[in-house]
């Protein structure tokens, strides 16, 4: 479509000067060597004519078939941008709100993890404590356990000592009655036996 509105107006400007340089090119000839001021600048009238003519009907016919397209291209942007803008102005705003809500759940869950932490040391405190009161507990009785076996070992060991020191008291005596000797015998003998049975 832009390539025949090019072909029109070329021919539109062809006929204007074919026109200016005829019949009614005669008129504008002789007005051109009346005024010579305009000839001295090396414009004639008709080619001014047809320039204006021109003009006029490149005008019409933009205005006629591209001036509406163009206007409706630049409304269509100029919307177009308006709404890119509302919708940027939209984005930002839901981004803040976003943001907003994101914070105050960053808040909450904070606040609930710290109260889980405070939940979970308490309880973890309360276990330890139960585990050591068990564990004092436990120890006491193996304490008293232990205490009680050592005590019945020693009084075990106490009544085999005494009855090896009878036996061993019986036996020195049997020995000595048997043989009556001077108080250095009688030394002697109860080492010489203390020894043996010692071994």
């Amino acid at each position: 479509m832009g390539l025949r509105k090019d072909i029109i107006l070329t021919d539109m400007n062809d006929l204007l000067y074919r026109f200016a340089a005829s019949g009614g090119g005669e008129a504008a000839h002789s007005a051109e060597e009346a005024s010579e001021g305009i000839g001295a600048l090396g414009l004639s009238l008709p080619s001014l004519l047809a320039s204006a003519v021109t003009f006029l009907v490149l005008f019409y016919v933009i205005k006629k078939f591209a001036l509406d397209g163009i206007v409706a291209n630049l409304q269509k942007r100029e919307e177009d941008i308006n709404r890119g803008l509302h919708l940027t102005a939209e984005l930002d705003q839901q981004k803040a709100e976003l943001e907003a809500t994101v914070q105050k759940e960053l808040k909450r869950a904070r606040k609930e993890a710290d109260v889980i932490i405070a939940e979970a040391r308490t309880e973890t405190a309360g276990m330890i404590a139960e585990a050591e009161k068990k564990a004092s507990h436990r120890a006491d009785e193996i304490q008293k356990a232990a205490e009680g076996k050592i005590e019945r070992d020693i009084a075990e060991a106490r009544k085999g000592l005494k009855k090896e020191m009878a036996e061993l008291i019986t036996e020195a005596t049997e020995s000595i009655l048997n043989q009556k000797l001077d108080s250095s015998s009688d030394r002697k003998l109860v080492e010489t036996y203390l020894k043996e049975a010692m071994k």
